[in-house]
């Protein structure tokens, strides 16, 4: 089971047996991790959010203190890491995997820092799932881009978002006929049930699946694996990846959207963005977020707040 290490804050008016979660492993996402906790609370969500830090992250005692300034609660967890193939290690996020061992809730929603809440998603602590199973969004197999990187097998004919139902949302069912790609997952938002059953399978397959070495996105990759014909597709308006508002733009309906995603390209990098533009416009929504936190802190008359401020938000994200 990981080891942890939970710094609290106070979590009154939350039910304790469940929480949100996300991974931070450096300053640099910090900006996001601020918005995604502002909009959580923006939305009365009546759980915590609880952000995963690494060790290097807990040795940063300033950054340290910056999550305590903002209100968020900390859980410190071990590095977690494939066993080596041939000598060599595929080093990734592989962290995100901790929460499969967090039996002390009865439910963790993993979510991604660059994810901003649109709508209440408290609704995801009572999605029913079988035992043993985890529920996740579909991953986006278009490939817009033409990245080369990608599998040749990316494009929008076997894409499950393209069979999905384009008027309600409703994801394409996984069966054993279904297209390869229809099982992948984006493991941006997984709920997920731990348990020492669930958290031994999926350390073993990191360990041993004669995949891990080649997977390119690492945690979601091994998940679709180890839960191949066990994950419930949710609708993609829980993990809206901002390509797809151009890709599925027949499935997209931008009032439905209860969590977009900004996949690639950061908003917090720039404060430029073409507002005309189907993808990059949704970047205000990041930005106007942003501008709610920002005044938050500055109308604090807490000096050591605004310090951490200074050094710890503002460096990490564009001020022009």
């Amino acid at each position: 089971m990981p080891a942890a290490t939970t710094t609290t804050v106070s979590s009154e008016g939350y039910d304790p047996t469940k929480i949100w979660t996300t991974l931070l492993t450096n300053r640099g996402y910090f900006g996001g991790l601020l918005v995604l906790h502002h909009s959580l609370r923006k939305t009365g969500s009546r759980y915590q959010l609880k952000v995963m830090v690494t060790r290097d992250v807990e040795a940063d005692d300033e950054y340290m203190r910056a999550f305590a300034a903002a209100g968020i609660a900390t859980i410190v967890v071990d590095k977690i890491e494939p066993a080596p193939r041939d000598g060599k290690v595929n080093k990734g996020t592989w962290e995100k995997l901790a929460p499969w061992g967090f039996t002390e809730y009865e439910r963790v929603v993993l979510l991604d820092s660059d994810q901003v809440i649109l709508h209440k998603i408290d609704d995801m602590m009572d999605v029913e799932i079988p035992n043993g199973w985890i529920a996740s969004t579909h991953a986006c197999t278009c490939n817009p881009r033409k990245l080369p990187h990608y599998s040749k097998d990316w494009v929008p004919a076997n894409c499950a978002f393209t069979a999905a139902n384009q008027e309600t949302g409703e994801p394409a069912p996984i069966t054993a006929s279904s297209p390869n790609n229809h099982h992948l997952l984006n493991s941006g938002t997984v709920i997920v049930q731990p348990s020492r059953a669930q958290w031994d399978a999926v350390i073993d397959a990191m360990n041993t699946h004669p995949d891990v070495p080649k997977m390119l996105f690492f945690d979601q990759d091994l998940l679709a694996i180890v839960y191949r014909g066990r994950w419930k597709p949710l609708p993609y308006t829980y993990n809206a990846l901002k390509p797809m508002r151009a890709c599925h733009s027949g499935l997209w309906k931008d009032g439905d959207v209860k969590i977009l995603h900004y996949i690639l390209n950061k908003p917090w990098k720039s404060r430029q963005y073409d507002a005309d533009d189907t993808i990059e416009s949704t970047h205000k929504i990041w930005w106007d977020h942003w501008a709610e936190v920002e005044r938050e802190w500055a109308e604090g008359a807490d000096e050591e707040k605004m310090t951490l401020w200074r050094n710890v938000a503002v460096p990490v994200v564009a001020q022009e």
